[in-house]
């Protein structure tokens, strides 16, 4: 599979493959064991990154409001 990204975007293979994952597991496509996976992390890693996106989402929906 190939994803085309916008020229001059500065993001790592590792990032694009866990934004997928997370995305996957939260829709319910897979298990977070699968997702995890997928995205090149053990399961603690991966519920570790997990809750860092979710605190940085909480922060910025505090700021905004």
């Amino acid at each position: 599979m190939n994803i085309n990204l916008p020229e001059g975007l500065k993001i790592s293979e590792k990032d694009v493959l866990t934004a997928v994952a997370t995305r996957l597991y939260d829709t319910g496509k897979v298990t977070i064991e699968q997702a995890a996976s997928m995205a090149g992390y053990n399961l603690s890693a991966f519920i570790e990154e997990l809750t860092a996106q979710s605190l940085q989402e909480n922060a910025v929906a505090v700021y905004h409001y």
